[in-house]
């Protein structure tokens, strides 16, 4: 038997043999056909797997001159990656008249066609390994490779090659990365890429629109449109689809009919994509005929999805005959077809059949009263509602939860005065989901007269009612009532005592909560993952930075529970309020999971308390990447700037806000007042007791301004206007409390301190984070939120 080294000797002596005179092939009638030698010896290649065996086939390959053709090339350098021999790859392939670089790439190609795009990288760096010249080709198979994974890490890699090569020139390359990053949402680097080539074509334009619309920054890609037009590069027809889907997403109905406008005047098809977008466009804006018209006028394949959209277009217009003709017309039907149309016959239709019953049952009166509810629309459901002869509790029970769920709080407590002096009786859910509606709007009151309900009709706490009880009385801002309601539940479980605790933790009662939590544990009863985000927040509250951590480690070390989102949140904000503000982004770098937008708001945040402008900047970055059109983002940003003084900052926070198209999210107040909750928005003069809850306003801010303390809007924040009208209709003695939907700002904060002192009242604000309790001038806070 041969050695190696002899057999690669052998080799060697073929090669050189049989090139120094070049074999011709005859063809005969019998003989096989040259593309049959070609698809046979790639069959033997494949089937090998020694160099003995790759021997006489590579013997033959020479003789019949088969050697030349790059397919075959590509077979053998498989073969020789395959044993992982390349020492003798260069002298082989050099014989074969084809470029050694075009012979990797074919095989690269290929590896893609296939889907091994592992195989792709491994030749890559094979080719390096082996410095083999990498082309244009090359570097377009990586990019494709790198696209199908979203391997970024590889990208970035590539993308440096290209540039040390001299490659980075080549628009098609440039093009192929702005579409790499663009892919993985990374908008930085696809506006740098754009942004540094001064020669760009309209793919490049393309792919920058397309990212902008991606990333939901709609009003930039218009903008970036223009230029474009300015620029004199010519958009195509998937410029417009781009456009015409940012226009569909603002609900912008007149640009969108400009770019229709534009697609018709200069000569673009519209079929496809296009033709699609522009129906979509159409119907999302409400323009259901137009939407018609342009099916009708343009004759092309109508796709399935469309084909939905316009059905559901119909549906929700409530032109069901014209849904049903296009149903009919379809040949192919999806389960989401067949479920618009079955909705849209239960909404018409249903009460169709329910007025044909012979015999109405208090069944049927309430399956059409849930469809009325889930259907949002509040007004129908009370008429139906009013029209049932016996209802039952059922019956309000589901007017009651529609009402909750619809926020419609006034009309909610109006129902249960209704509900008290029928004849039916309210079951435990009437009372959970009252007492839940309760806890929402920090109606004390309407909760006192639920709980004295549940005493006078001897109704058992169980761990249902009770949670539903505590958790009204913590969030009405009642933490002595919430004790007193948790001491009666005679067997607790672990949501009752999780209740409790999150309850000291809105109070910023941190040591409270952790007394509750070991007493917990001393019962044996064991936390769950919720447990750990109360216990973590009393902890943030409070400042306790080490007993943060040490119940961050217990949860997994101990109970084997898993750290989610909500706890790295938690760990967060503990930090950065306590104004580690460096050891809270080391631990948002050593996170084990992905950051979410909650952790960087986190960050965020706490840069505000500590006047920290780069690192919050740093923390806006990661946000609106994540979610461009956040806007307290934007807000908590402008804020940051205005406390720094840097003006020309606030307004381009400011301009971009506006660019983007983005709303601020209104401020809403809720106070309940003699049985009735009152609900305010900023500048609003609806109330009918407007005139004097402004002239108490004005008042306020009379003995604000003493102070030297300036409002930062125009128009009075929610949560004065509620404290205007709970000074002006409310004893003296009484504390005032309101719950508001945003996080307080600074300037009303330190507003309601002095008026606090200066009425002598009691004012409890609830935000979306915490409660604040302001007396005599200081708040329960300690000025930390």
């Amino acid at each position: 038997m041969e050695g190696t080294n002899g057999q690669y000797s052998k080799m060697a002596t073929v090669i050189t043999t049989v090139y120094s005179s070049p074999p011709t092939v005859k063809t005969t009638r019998n003989s096989i056909s040259i593309s049959d030698q070609t698809t046979h010896c790639i069959s033997l290649l494949k089937s090998c797997s020694n160099i003995r065996d790759f021997l006489p086939i590579h013997a033959h390959l020479i003789t019949t001159n088969l050697i030349s053709d790059p397919l075959i090339s590509k077979h053998i350098l498989r073969f020789f990656i395959s044993i992982g021999d390349f020492d003798h790859v260069r002298p082989i392939l050099s014989r074969t008249g084809v470029p050694e670089t075009i012979t990797w790439n074919t095989l690269m190609e290929n590896q893609l066609q296939e889907g091994s795009v592992k195989d792709v990288f491994l030749t890559y760096h094979q080719m390096v390994t082996e410095g083999v010249p990498l082309d244009v080709s090359t570097f377009h198979f990586l990019i494709h490779a790198c696209c199908r994974t979203l391997s970024i890490g590889q990208g970035n890699e590539i993308h440096g090659r290209i540039l040390k090569s001299g490659l980075g020139i080549s628009r098609s390359l440039k093009n192929n990365l702005m579409g790499l990053y663009s892919k993985a949402g990374r908008l930085e680097e696809v506006r740098k890429l754009f942004e540094k080539y001064p020669d760009r074509d309209v793919i490049s334009w393309n792919t920058m629109i397309s990212c902008y619309v991606r990333m939901g920054l709609l009003q930039e890609a218009l903008d970036l449109f223009r230029k474009m037009m300015v620029d004199g590069v010519v958009p195509d027809d998937i410029t417009m689809v781009s456009l015409i889907s940012a226009c569909t997403k603002l609900r912008d109905l007149q640009m969108g009919e400009n770019l229709h406008a534009y697609v018709e005047q200069n000569g673009l098809e519209v079929n496809g994509s296009l033709f699609n977008c522009l129906v979509d466009m159409y119907i999302k804006c409400g323009e259901m005929e137009r939407a018609h018209e342009l099916l009708d006028r343009i004759k092309c394949e109508i796709d399935v999805v469309l084909w939905t959209t316009l059905i559901s277009g119909y549906v929700k217009a409530g032109d069901l005959v014209a849904a049903r003709r296009l149903f009919n017309q379809m040949t192919e039907r999806n389960l989401i077809l067949w479920t618009t149309m079955i909705s849209g016959y239960v909404q018409d239709e249903a009460v169709a059949i329910f007025e044909q019953l012979p015999s109405k049952s208090i069944v049927s009166w309430n399956t059409l009263l849930d469809g009325y509810c889930r259907s949002g629309d509040t007004e129908k459901a009370r008429t139906f509602f009013d029209k049932i002869p016996e209802k039952d509790v059922v019956s309000w029970n589901t007017m009651i939860n529609c009402y909750t769920r619809c926020h419609q709080f006034g009309a909610l407590f109006e129902l249960f005065r209704e509900l008290q002096i029928s004849n039916v009786k309210p079951n435990n859910l009437t009372l959970i989901s009252l007492l839940s509606a309760c806890a929402s709007a920090g109606a004390l009151n309407h909760g006192i007269w639920v709980h004295v309900y549940i005493k006078k009709n001897h109704i058992k706490l169980d761990n249902m009612l009770g949670t539903a009880l505590i958790d009204m009385y913590g969030k009405c801002g009642s933490i002595d009532k919430a004790y007193e309601s948790f001491s009666e539940v005679t067997e607790k479980n672990v949501f009752l005592w999780t209740t409790m605790i999150g309850a000291h933790a809105m109070e910023g009662q941190a040591w409270k909560a952790i007394e509750l939590y070991t007493e917990m544990e001393e019962m044996g009863i064991k936390p769950d993952h919720i447990t750990f985000i109360a216990l973590l927040s009393a902890c943030s509250h409070g400042g306790l930075v080490d007993e943060g951590y040490k119940y961050f480690t217990k949860m997994s070390s101990f109970y084997n529970i898993g750290p989610k989102i909500q706890h790295y949140g938690c760990m967060v904000d503990l930090l950065g309020r306590a104004g580690c503000l460096e050891e809270a982004v080391k631990f948002i770098e050593t996170m084990p999971i992905k950051p979410d937008a909650s952790i960087w708001s986190a960050l965020m945040r706490a840069c505000s308390i500590h006047h920290d402008i780069q690192l919050a900047e740093h923390a806006f970055k990661h946000l609106t990447e994540m979610e461009p059109l956040n806007d307290a983002a934007y807000v908590l940003l402008s804020n940051i700037y205005a406390k720094a003084g840097r003006w020309e900052n606030v307004s381009w926070v400011r301009r971009k806000l506006k660019e983007l198209g983005v709303q601020k999210q209104l401020g809403c107040s809720l106070i309940e007042q003699n049985g009735v909750v009152h609900e305010f928005i900023s500048g609003d003069f609806s109330d009918p007791q407007a005139r004097e809850i402004y002239l108490m306003l004005d008042e306020m801010e009379e003995r604000i301004s003493k102070e030297e303390l300036q409002e930062a809007s125009s128009s009075p924040h929610s949560e004065k206007l509620a404290v205007a009208y709970g000074l002006i209709s409310s004893p003296g003695n009484t504390t005032i409390r309101v719950v508001n939907n945003l996080r307080i700002c600074n300037n009303c904060h330190s507003a309601m301190k002095i008026i606090s002192q200066a009425y002598d009242r009691e004012i409890v604000i609830r935000d979306n984070y915490r409660f604040h309790r302001f007396s005599d001038g200081s708040c329960s806070c300690k000025d930390q939120w």
